[in-house]
């Protein structure tokens, strides 16, 4: 098993919150991911936010963002911090 050297917290907004099982699939899909918290932003939009763990040799985040954007319902992702562990 890989030991992950990088933990990312990512924001998700997510247009439909009735499909935020479907995100979170799409997105455990894609990466490791730690946690998932879901939290109200008002007049009926979540985010979610998401703790992902990856190695520094899988490359930037800016692919793994795109790639997030591309899940349908994903309206915006935002990286709100990545760190070495």
């Amino acid at each position: 098993m890989a030991e992950y050297n990088v933990v990312a917290q990512l924001k998700v907004y997510v247009e439909n919150p009735e499909q935020m099982d479907s995100v979170k699939t799409g997105i455990e899909n894609l990466a490791k991911v730690q946690d998932f918290k879901e939290e109200d932003v008002g007049f009926g939009i979540k985010v979610l936010k998401v703790t992902i763990l990856m190695m520094d040799s899988e490359g930037g985040m800016d692919e793994l963002e795109e790639k997030i954007k591309t899940l349908e319902n994903v309206s915006q992702v935002e990286v709100e911090g990545v760190s070495r562990v």
